[in-house]
């Protein structure tokens, strides 16, 4: 069908009017003429906000915004992305955030071809430009650094592009966003918790919005004070009623991780619905604030193990876009609740029987395992029950949610792949992670970029209920980004953002191989097809197998669920599903050796060591990167790439049995070199140091731990006291002594000893610590294990398979089955019934976790339950203060009690790779490590 019929004259004009007289002529795409078309609810007289404590977060405000403005206005609501078009759609620019520049492209669309793109310049704005929006004349961006924490003009954009002046903002800005009149720039300040309008004319701060209060006010983080970095705004809308007043306007801005409204029941079972997502409504008259909350889905439409329906809810919200008065907001939708991933039975199959042999499991698939192995049933359920790619959809009229609208996108395609007949392999491709949403102008058909999946989900919503009319389209099931045929360097690997403009075509962003791709929304498909792309590069690509290429390649594997990474190469799982950035989800999942929340990855090397590695998980049971292949194949349901041959497709056959130990070590098969047997790095290394009879093919682990080794902390707040950040040093260093635990290059005493060799790893199991710490001073109370005999290195018990970890860095600090009250706790494993590990008579304790970026990392713990850091120093948690300073905050006073704990998180909060660090004491009353191979 051809869009542009489709679409009618009508629509098309309407941007261009809009544009030439500066007036409204488009109602934002909803399709409703009765309605003003900005989502502008300033004057309704229902504000259906779920918590309205009367906030007002205005800090500074220096003046309504945009009274009275002059000249053009945007077409439409704003929000920004990595690629934006001007309005009048002759321009588009791209940002690079790996390579520090945006790049201005040159837009131009023949009679009776495909629309093209011409680069007018890379240019170089600083580090890590985030998003970007184009004012309303089309002449100049405005570019968000999360990095440098700034905001950039780009001028010229029609003539010569440059960079132009800049103010700074707040910590970590992701989202960006344009009032109509192009007179004020949002930006949303992930880390400071706040809000900065910035008047684009000056290029200087005209409001600060905190949000950390409004948060506060729902009750949600308990009895707190507002303070810096408890909120997280992630992404940012402003609407557009369509005149030129943007005083009557709303900004809209998602807190990234959700927030519990329950504590977490003693057996669990509310895990997947305890928390909701949030979403702020600030009034750009008087900068006011409401919430509005986002429900978790109680059915996601599968399944999990255990015939009963998953649930979920919304976190790490990726993206927030106003159409007509609807808000969408995209979210990866969290389902820890156990069971977790495949479930490998050691029932024999065929694929001819499967619906016999394994008519007991859920979602059953008949697969080899590995080389030599008989094929067995394996119920993937619980690959799908993970993480779930959700809209929400807020009715902007009553600020609330349209719950009977908010849709699991992978649920919508599965049963639209059903109906068309789609064979159930990687035919069918899944939209992991939807980080962004564009609508065609004037109309409801909706396009969601997947970073996971390398394609753009096209979905149409009914513009009355707000529910899904549609998904796919009778052309394409979804547009595929890396076409069958398509040159390596022009294909769109890992997008995180679109662009839709009424001239029938998209511009779609891709970070992995730096390219901006035109699709034509006519064919759903590439413009120009496989064979003759209307794609550019908008940054040279890395010199292939340079170290930089090397990383490219590790972040493209750890955030794709393609190929090999993902259960029939569909997109259902990511590394990044829990590590977005390469962070943490802040979500208690419920694994194997009991509930855990993924820890974020930037403390896992030393910035300035990458030897430095820490011992990996919260109960020390990985050495090495490497070991994650198995949660590539426990938990996404990939093939992984430790394997001895490299079939097309991937193939379960291909694996090399890590997981199972052999007989007779050393295995020259491979076997016995998972978690903490030995050496998974070794053992799929082409290099075959273990001199394997079918080694390893593929470096792609070694690429992973490359990208690793170079995450970035995220900075602490810029809205710090800094005397209260001297003082807090100081009673973190003196009178707590936490360095005992929590010093060092990654602020953490954890550090692999050893090389993780076969022999090595044996060793290690019988290797005492007892000599070596009797004597020393160092507190009774902490050793992890009590009887003398099993004080070893490494420990397993009888049962290995469940209980094996490197021992000596565990420290017992009270934490296991503690919770803040409130928060609740559930120490079960992933049967959801058999007791977790932390709290053996021998493996009693957890790994230290670093301190780096803790002002994204709550709730805190290993379960995730302690809400806030005031919480984790109240008297609940005393072992833990107490564990190297048994007078520390004993105070009497209580005005003395909590100066020193403000202090002390304002101190806890500025921890970055910028800080000073603090050296790990020589073991012995002090604390320290007393691990050694020695």
């Amino acid at each position: 069908m051809n869009v542009r019929k489709r679409l009618g004259v009508g629509v098309l004009l309407a941007g261009a009017v809009a544009t030439l007289a500066g007036c409204g002529g488009d109602d934002n795409g909803g399709g409703n003429p009765t309605y003003d078309g900005g989502g502008n609810t300033d004057g309704a007289t229902t504000d259906g906000a779920t918590t309205d404590g009367g906030v007002d977060g205005a800090l500074v405000d220096s003046g309504s915004d945009g009274d009275a403005a002059q000249g053009p206005i945007l077409a439409g609501p704003s929000h920004g992305s990595s690629v934006a078009l001007s309005p009048d759609e002759s321009i588009g620019v791209v940002v690079n955030r790996d390579a520090g520049s945006v790049t201005v492209l040159k837009l131009s669309y023949p009679t009776g071809m495909p629309a093209t793109a011409t680069s007018a310049g890379e240019i170089a704005v600083g580090g890590e430009p985030w998003q970007v929006v184009i004012s309303p004349d089309s002449t100049t961006a405005y570019v968000v650094l999360r990095k440098d924490q700034k905001v950039v003009k780009i001028t010229g954009l029609k003539g010569t592009p440059a960079a132009g002046a800049s103010v700074a903002v707040g910590s970590e800005p992701t989202g960006i966003a344009m009032t109509p009149t192009g007179a004020t720039v949002w930006v949303a300040n992930w880390v400071d918790g706040t809000v900065t309008g910035v008047d684009t004319a000056t290029m200087t701060v005209k409001s600060t919005v905190d949000l950390n209060a409004a948060l506060v006010a729902t009750g949600f983080l308990g009895t707190v004070t507002a303070r810096p970095g408890l909120a997280h705004p992630r992404s940012i809308a402003v609407t557009n009623n369509g005149d030129t007043n943007d005083a009557d306007e709303s900004i809209y801005v998602t807190e990234y991780f959700g927030q519990a409204t329950a504590a977490e029941a003693a057996d669990g079972a509310n895990a997947d619905t305890r928390k909701s997502g949030i979403v702020y409504r600030i009034k750009a008259s008087d900068k006011s604030v409401t919430t509005i909350q986002l429900a978790p889905l109680a059915d996601i439409g599968f399944k999990d193990a255990n015939n009963a329906a998953a649930g979920c809810y919304p976190n790490q919200v990726q993206s927030i876009t106003i159409n007509g008065k609807f808000a969408y907001v995209t979210s990866v939708c969290a389902s820890p609740k156990g069971p977790i991933g495949p479930n490998v039975t050691a029932t024999a199959c065929t694929v001819a029987t499967i619906a016999t042999d394994c008519a007991a499991l859920v979602d059953p698939v008949c697969v080899p395992p590995a080389a030599g192995l008989a094929s067995v049933c394996v119920d993937v359920a619980g690959v799908k029950t993970t993480t779930a790619p959700v809209v929400s959809v807020i009715d902007t009229t009553t600020n609330t949610e349209l719950t009977t609208a908010t849709a699991n996108l992978n649920a919508k395609f599965r049963d639209f792949y059903v109906t068309k007949g789609t064979a159930d392999n990687n035919l069918r491709r899944y939209p992991l992670l939807a980080n962004d949403m564009s609508f065609v102008p004037g109309a409801n058909v909706g396009y969601v970029t997947a970073n996971g999946a390398d394609a753009v989900f096209r979905v149409r919503y009914d513009n009355t209920s707000g529910l899904i009319a549609e998904v796919g389209s009778s052309t394409q099931l979804f547009i595929d980004l890396n076409p069958t045929g398509i040159a390596a360097p022009s294909a769109g690997l890992n997008p995180t953002g679109l662009a839709v403009g009424t001239k029938g075509f998209m511009l779609v962003a891709s970070e992995a191989t730096h390219v901006a791709t035109l699709v034509d929304l006519n064919t759903q498909a590439v413009a120009g097809g496989a064979a003759t792309p209307s794609v550019i590069a908008t940054t040279p690509a890395p010199t292939a197998g340079s170290e930089a290429d090397k990383v490219r390649l590790g972040k493209r594997f750890f955030n794709t669920g393609m190929g090999r990474w993902s259960l029939k190469a569909q997109g259902w799982g990511a590394c990044q599903s829990c590590h977005v950035d390469g962070l943490t989800d802040n979500v208690t999942f419920y694994f194997a050796r009991g509930p855990r929340q993924p820890t974020s990855l930037d403390g896992t090397f030393a910035s300035n060591d990458p030897s430095d590695q820490r011992v990996l998980n919260w109960t020390a049971i990985f050495d090495e990167i490497d070991d994650f292949e198995l949660n590539t194949r426990g938990v996404s349901g990939g093939v992984g790439a430790i394997v001895s041959a490299t079939t097309v497709p991937p193939a379960t056959a291909d694996r090399i049995d890590i997981a199972t130990a052999c007989a007779t070590p050393p295995c020259t098969n491979g076997n016995g070199n998972g978690g903490l047997n030995g050496s998974a790095q070794k053992a799929g290394d082409p290099v075959n140091a273990l001199t394997l009879t079918a080694p390893g093919k593929l470096a792609d682990w070694s690429n992973i731990t490359k990208f690793i080794q170079g995450i970035r902390s995220p900075r602490g707040p810029s809205n710090l006291d800094a005397a209260k950040v001297a003082a807090g040093r100081t009673l973190f260093t003196t009178d707590g002594a936490c360095q005992g635990c929590h010093g060092g290059p990654k602020w953490t005493i954890s550090k692999v000893f050893y090389d993780p060799t076969p022999a090595n790893s044996a060793t290690l199991k019988t290797k005492s610590w007892t000599t070596a710490v009797t004597g020393s001073g160092f507190p009774a109370a902490l050793l992890p294990a009590t009887t003398a005999a099993n004080q070893v290195m490494r420990f397993g018990g009888a049962n290995p398979a469940a209980f094996d970890q490197i021992l000596c860095i565990l420290r017992p600090v009270g934490t296991f089955n503690v919770a803040e009250p409130g928060a609740g706790i559930s120490e079960r494993r992933a049967d959801m019934t058999t007791l977790g590990q932390g709290a053996a008579t021998d493996g009693n304790g957890f790994n230290p976790p670093s301190l780096l970026g803790l002002a994204t990392g709550a709730p805190y713990l290993h379960a995730g339950q302690v809400r806030t850091l005031e919480a984790l120093f109240a008297s609940t948690f005393a072992t833990h203060h107490h564990a190297l300073a048994p007078n520390f905050l004993t105070d009497s006073d209580p005005a003395v009690l909590k100066t020193k704990i403000d202090n002390l998180i304002a101190f806890l909060l500025s921890v970055d790779e910028t800080s000073t660090q603090v050296a790990i004491p020589t073991f012995g009353a002090a604390g320290g490590n007393f691990c050694t191979i020695q």
